[in-house]
């Protein structure tokens, strides 16, 4: 643990998972005077990430992962089969790679006080002063990055109601029955909403996995983890179980964003994609703009209201495109995801890579998701779902308008907007 080298900071950032992290480098990167305090040490977490190789490299990360994938794999129940061969994901050492980015952010200046816990807080002079375990701290401004079930939410009279992902996990070392090279992502093996993965760790061990979209939680967690067992007999998978992880991603939309002092940072502002168990790769990508916010802000350039357009900017106009699958994943027959799985070739590797990164959230990401999913489903089978929100009811009109846009002067269109606000906001 860092002994503090101030009382008083620019930011003060609670929680040390990857988006904290995340945030601290980029924050202090900035010449913020940077806070992080988290009550676990450095490095201890229950969550195991995968991410993207092009991720990890662009943010000097190299030598966290726990080996390379060949090929993934998505499998239906029904029989249809895709094994993406382009190389683009690898599993984390979770604590290998929190410890390389607190390097990153103490070099960056951040101050990092892990074993200490986070008590409470209070608005004053003109800021926020931090009560923990140990001490208090002031800060101009804080970021809550501890999480979906942060007791901040609350506090603020705020709610974090979402479409949970439950997942559930085993490790098995000395393990056999499985391919090394090979990430099996998405796998249908029993007919039903249950859905199963088997990702290689590296040195004979392996994570085998249940995940379903619904909140685990103790009702159902002794017959998620028997059907789990019964994945792992039928798969032929052996090997000693070691340990077991579990817990619940959130897919919904970035609800609450900001309520000063604080604003919200990965999970606790609900995760923004469906492939949110990449969340590691989103931290980092995302913590560059909270930093460019965090800095105008503290100018007196920007307002709180401004992180929220700031953050979505970036990922809009596909982020809706993202949620409109999320919801559709949720309640997929297993008919529909046979279908989806055996149109996936169709499309080809890149936008697979595009759809599960995020990485793409353009107008033209949009136009071939619409298309992918037109031309893979009727529109009685979208129907049939009951979207939430209504987001299908119209997607034959939607898509046809996206691909008139070459031919809409949308450029044009958009500067006139721009001007017509720009004069009214100052009205």
């Amino acid at each position: 643990m860092a002994k503090p080298k101030h009382s008083t900071y620019d930011i003060a950032v609670i929680g040390a998972g990857p988006a904290g992290l995340a945030a601290a480098k980029a924050t202090a990167q900035r010449g913020l005077r940077t806070l992080v305090i988290e009550k676990n040490r450095i490095g201890v977490t229950g969550k195991t990430w995968l991410s993207f190789d092009e991720a990890i490299e662009a943010h000097g990360l190299s030598g966290v992962e726990r080996g390379r994938f060949s090929s993934v794999v998505f499998s239906s129940y029904l029989g249809n089969v895709h094994r993406c061969t382009t190389k683009f994901l690898c599993p984390l050492d979770e604590k290998k790679a929190l410890l390389a980015l607190a390097e990153q952010a103490r070099n960056a200046g951040a101050t990092i006080c892990d074993r200490e816990a986070f008590f409470n807080y209070r608005e004053e002079n003109g800021g926020v002063t931090i009560v923990t375990e140990k001490s208090t701290y002031h800060a101009r401004l804080a970021v809550d990055s501890m999480g979906s079930t942060s007791a901040i939410l609350p506090s603020n009279g705020l709610s974090n109601t979402h479409l949970d992902m439950g997942c559930l996990s085993l490790f098995l070392t000395n393990a056999s029955g499985y391919e090394e090279d090979t990430c099996l992502l998405y796998d249908s093996y029993f007919p039903g909403r249950d859905y199963f993965w088997i990702v290689p760790m590296g040195s004979r061990t392996v994570m085998a996995g249940i995940f379903f979209f619904s909140t685990l939680n103790h009702s159902n967690l002794d017959e998620k983890l028997a059907k789990l067992m019964s994945y792992i007999k039928a798969r032929k998978l052996k090997g000693l179980v070691t340990e077991r992880r579990m817990g619940n991603i959130p897919l919904g939309g970035q609800k609450h964003m900001a309520a000063f002092p604080f604003i919200s940072f990965g999970d606790s502002a609900n995760t923004a994609l469906p492939s949110s168990g990449f969340s590691f790769s989103r931290c980092l990508h995302e913590s560059r703009t909270l930093a460019s916010f965090c800095a105008q802000f503290l100018d007196g350039k920007k307002a709180m209201r401004d992180y929220k357009t700031m953050m979505l900017a970036e990922k809009i106009p596909g982020i809706e495109v993202h949620l409109i699958i999320s919801d559709m994943l949720s309640k997929f027959t297993d008919q529909m995801l046979n279908k989806g799985i055996g149109g996936m070739g169709v499309f080809g590797d890149e936008f697979i890579i595009d759809f599960l990164s995020g990485r793409d959230m353009s107008l033209q990401f949009c136009v071939k998701a619409l298309k992918a999913i037109l031309k893979t489903f009727t529109i009685s089978e979208v129907r049939d779902l009951s979207l939430k929100q209504e987001y299908m009811k119209h997607l034959a009109s939607i898509y046809n308008l996206l691909g008139a846009v070459p031919e809409a002067h949308l450029g044009k269109q958009i500067m006139q907007t721009l001007q017509y606000l720009q004069i009214h906001e100052k009205k």
